[in-house]
């Protein structure tokens, strides 16, 4: 599933896709900031940027192209934080490569775009990528030494730390994690979320075939 989903998404990163977008009411005072090209691609089914609230860090699972982020960033202001999750590298390329301009207009920066899988917020792909170019795996040895820095980045800097989050939101993505996945991607939830902390979700019904 994994596959699949990655390569649709990468295909909508470069081409709207009207078959994956839902209509969605945001407030326009937002929007008015965000390039037009993060908006012709955004691909969810809901608001949940509504439950954000100024000062918060927010997690986004499955930020896709960054619209509920950007929206995010300018309600929780300079005070506040937003950090996106995803795993799909062209739509972390599209919300990456707006941020400067974006920052300009805002007056401040308070966003980051993560390469991750969002069932596990301990292991960040661009750093295993920049360990893997200097250390390319050849070998059984190679490979050792891989797991054994995957294990030590996801114990002592992991992507996202324990109780480091107010509020979690997500836009039409937790029904595309694999059912077996589900459980993992729950605990994470609570691991990284501050006690008290909030979840804010909007999402489809999976439909399943006989």
């Amino acid at each position: 599933m994994f596959k699949v989903v990655n390569e649709r998404y990468s295909k909508a990163a470069q081409n709207r896709e009207k078959s994956l977008c839902c209509p969605i009411d945001y407030n326009p005072e937002y929007l008015k900031k965000i390039p037009k090209e993060i908006l012709d691609r955004d691909y969810g089914c809901g608001d949940p940027s509504r439950y954000v609230e100024e000062g918060d860090t927010v997690l986004d699972l499955g930020s896709g192209g960054g619209k509920i982020c950007y929206i995010a960033s300018q309600i929780v202001g300079p005070k506040g934080k937003v950090i996106g999750v995803d795993m799909t590298a062209d739509m972390l390329d599209l919300a990456r490569r707006h941020q400067a301009e974006f920052s300009k207009i805002a007056g401040y920066e308070n966003m980051e775009f993560r390469h991750g899988h969002i069932h596990d917020l301990k292991t960040d792909i661009d750093l295993m990528d920049e360990f893997l170019k200097a250390n390319p795996v050849k070998n059984a040895e190679g490979y050792k030494r891989l797991q054994e820095h995957i294990g030590s980045q996801r114990r002592e800097n992991p992507m996202v730390a324990d109780e480091s989050v107010d509020v979690i939101v997500s836009n039409c993505v937790l029904n595309l994690v694999d059912d077996g996945l589900k459980t993992e991607l729950f605990k994470e939830m609570y691991r990284v979320l501050k006690p008290g902390g909030r979840i804010a979700i909007s999402e489809m019904n999976k439909v399943r075939k006989a």
